[in-house]
């Protein structure tokens, strides 16, 4: 406020301080207002009953009244107007609501004033007011699967003590507390988790002003407990025990034992019962007293919560144990119903336990008179399932039934019948004389002159047995290489497709079968080579592209420079590494031609021309032709292909090859399934013309469909086909006729 007339002045100052109370959400702001003298010429004017009022903020007015102020002449002065305390509160979370403010007014004062209310206003600093957010409750776990829960809480906090965040902390199968995550303010979470777990929950909340306490703990949240393992199965006396390796990892468990068996051998089970579902925590064995001895048990073991039911682990099944027991009686295996009288004879079993124990001990017995008297072995100590008896012990076509008995662990006492098994079904089989054989050709010790070989056995057997088979092999020299074998069924001449080299020594072995089934002992001949080879022929070869034929030229010399005369000749053809016979032991002359009707006509023709003499003896010459038919295709048929109709090669040929197969439906499949066979065909299909002079006539075409049988089809491609022919001759003009045929190919 200002004097006019002298420019004395004084100032208004409000002061503020402030107690907040975060807990009853305000502040007590206390506040002080003064009048100070600020300078300016000594008046004698006083301030008597001025009218003043202080405001704070949204409260309004919280005093007003009169005061008193005197100018002084010496120094500045002030007074107190009024002072006082005023409670503010928050918003309801704690915030400073907008407008609060300290504000002093006084009237205006003096006749020199210029007149109206002089004022002046602080805002004091408010800080928000925050409390530690209330500790949440009623946490609870839920299971969604073994490796997912949720956990859900409630919140207690005041408003102005709302959390900003909350922490999940968790406690696994007994272990120490562990934070799991930090999360926005929430009332829920979904979390991870794993099987075989007992989980324990808790959460705080936190804000600003500090962290809650943890929250009770939550129920114990379980997934699935972990499956037993090493399930065995123990005989013990006339008890099973039945132990296994526990996993869960928490005590709230039982372990659930079941039993099947079997009566056959473990081919068919029972369904599962339960024996037991109550082997408590710590405990890892369970007893089955006195189960059917006769029956094969398994067992098989599972772990299950105790407070919720439904949580079972995978079962985990026992070997299969029978209980001490006589076995069954032996299974005497085929044996040929005659044996070898000289021979050791082997007598074969096989031991069939009830209880699974492997044969201790075997009883045998046999009989010359059909089993009207035994005699009778001692029980022998022994796992062997075979009994030999030696060489010579029968004479020939002597008749002998034999039994056997078995025993396994089981014993009755003493060791008496009751521990072993029945007598096995009866087999009889007759000793007989084993046969005789000889090689009268090629005789032991000789030179033979041929390079084919026909090997020629002799045969006898004491009772009068007959001969049914031969294994002949032949050897190199020294007899320890095999070059061919052969299983032939006569004893007068046995053809072997290995050549004789000349000059080279080798051995033939064989042995004979007779009727009663019996086979000789092997008998050996060594023998050396040694005969001349036979001239070789001259070949010229050529193509005849009217005929699509190859001419094969042969020129063979007369015998001379240590060289035999050639008794017969044998053409092979080569296309594509498949041989096939063109001629076969074709009797020889000095001059020879041989027409090859079914070449390739697009390719490589090799022929392989030999020479044979009349001791069997070979010599082997080769020559190729490449044929390049551009012109025409063929069809051949009749003996030897030699019925050929030939037309210009404009052909127009589509292929269509199959392969045999059939569908059947699948269980489990929605749609079938294809099985494919080995064999397949092949369809070739064309059109050509056929116009005058330009080879075949449409006559001579018709003739050849008519008649023809298989055919060969060649075509400028190297198409070289062999199948059944169909077709058609079209005539629309008489200067032109179309002719369609196709080739069906089989494999």
């Amino acid at each position: 406020m200002t004097d006019a007339s002298t420019g004395t002045y004084g100032i208004l100052r409000v002061t503020t301080s402030v107690t907040p109370n975060a807990a009853g959400k305000y502040w007590d702001i206390a506040w002080a207002v003064y009048l100070i003298e600020n300078g300016g010429p000594n008046l004698a004017y006083d301030l008597s009953g001025v009218g003043a009022s202080v405001v704070v903020g949204t409260v309004g007015t919280v005093w007003s009244g009169t005061f008193t102020f005197d100018w002084r002449s010496g120094g500045n002065q002030s007074t107190l107007i009024a002072s006082g305390t005023t409670r503010v509160y928050s918003n309801p979370d704690g915030t400073v609501p907008a407008g609060i403010y300290v504000q002093g007014n006084i009237d205006s004062t003096g006749t020199s004033s210029a007149g109206g209310p002089s004022s002046v206003s602080e805002s004091p600093a408010l800080s928000t007011l925050k409390v530690v957010p209330g500790t949440p409750s009623a946490v609870t776990a839920t299971r969604i699967s073994d490796t997912s829960d949720t956990v859900a809480w409630s919140h207690t906090s005041a408003t102005n003590g709302q959390p900003v965040t909350n922490t999940i902390r968790q406690k696994v199968n007994g272990g120490a507390w562990a934070d799991v995550v930090t999360i926005a303010a929430a009332a829920s979470a979904n979390l991870s988790c794993a099987a075989n777990q007992k989980i324990i929950y808790g959460v705080k909340a936190t804000n600003a002003a500090g962290d809650s306490a943890w929250s009770a703990d939550s129920a114990p949240l379980f997934t699935t407990p972990a499956a037993p393992t090493g399930v065995t199965a123990t005989k013990v006396g006339s008890d099973i025990v039945i132990g296994w390796t526990p996993n869960v990892a928490f005590t709230e468990h039982t372990h659930v034992v079941e039993h099947g068996y079997s009566t056959d051998g473990g081919a068919t089970w029972s369904a599962w019962s339960t024996l037991t579902s109550s082997v408590l925590a710590g405990t890892s064995t369970y007893t089955h007293a006195a189960p059917n001895a006769a029956q094969l048990h398994r067992y098989r073991v599972s772990a299950k919560n105790t407070n919720v039911a439904t949580l079972t682990s995978a079962a985990v099944v026992s070997n299969s144990v029978q209980l001490l027991t006589a076995p069954n009686k032996p299974t005497i295996p085929a044996l040929a119903p005659f044996q070898d009288k000289a021979a050791t004879f082997r007598f074969p079993w096989a031991h069939n336990p009830v209880d699974t124990t492997a044969q201790t001990k075997r009883q045998v017995r046999y009989s010359t008179d059909g089993g009207s008297t035994w005699t009778t072995g001692a029980k022998t100590a022994s796992a062997n399932q075979y009994l030999d008896f030696a060489g010579s012990t029968w004479a020939a076509n002597v008749a002998v039934t034999f039994q056997v008995r078995t025993k396994g662990d089981y014993d009755s006492g003493s060791d008496g019948d009751a521990s072993y098994s029945p007598w096995s079904d009866s087999v009889t089989v007759t000793f007989k004389t084993k046969p005789v054989v000889t090689i009268p050709t090629p005789a032991n010790s000789s030179t033979f002159t041929q390079a084919t070989l026909t090997v020629a056995l002799g045969f006898s057997q004491a009772e009068a047995a007959t001969f049914v088979s031969a294994t002949i092999g032949l050897y190199a020299a020294g007899g320890s290489t095999l070059l061919e074998q052969v299983v032939s069924n006569t004893l007068g001449g046995t053809l072997l497709a290995t050549r004789l080299a000349d000059g080279t020594s080798y051995v033939v072995k064989a042995t004979v079968t007779d009727s009663n089934g019996i086979t000789s002992s092997q008998v050996t001949s060594s023998f050396s080579v040694d005969y001349t080879e036979p001239v070789a022929a001259v070949v010229a070869i050529s193509y005849l592209s009217d005929s699509g034929i190859v001419q094969v030229d042969l020129t063979i010399p007369g015998a001379g420079g240590g060289l035999v005369a050639a008794t017969s000749v044998t053409i092979d053809r080569v296309i594509d590494g498949v041989s096939e016979n063109v001629v076969s032991n074709y009797p020889s002359a000095s001059s020879l031609t041989i027409l090859d009707t079914t070449p390739t006509i697009h390719g490589v023709n090799l022929y392989r021309v030999t020479t044979k003499s009349v001791d069997g003896a070979t010599t082997v010459v080769s020559e190729s032709l490449t044929v390049e038919e551009g012109q025409w295709a063929f069809l051949s048929t009749g003996a030897g292909f030699s019925t050929i109709v030939k037309f210009f090669a404009n052909l127009h040929v589509s292929a269509a090859p199959s392969r045999n197969s059939t569908l059947f439906a699948a269980a489990g499949r929605r749609r079938p399934i294809a099985l494919f066979g080995t064999n397949g065909d092949l369809v070739v299909s064309g059109t050509v013309d056929l116009a005058p002079e330009c080879g075949s006539t449409p006559q001579e075409v018709e003739e050849f469909i008519l008649t023809a049988g298989v055919v060969c089809y060649r075509d400028p491609s190297g198409r070289r086909m062999f199948g059944v022919l169909s077709g058609e001759v079209d005539s629309p003009s008489g200067l032109k006729s179309a002719f369609q045929f196709k080739v069906r190919e089989s494999s």
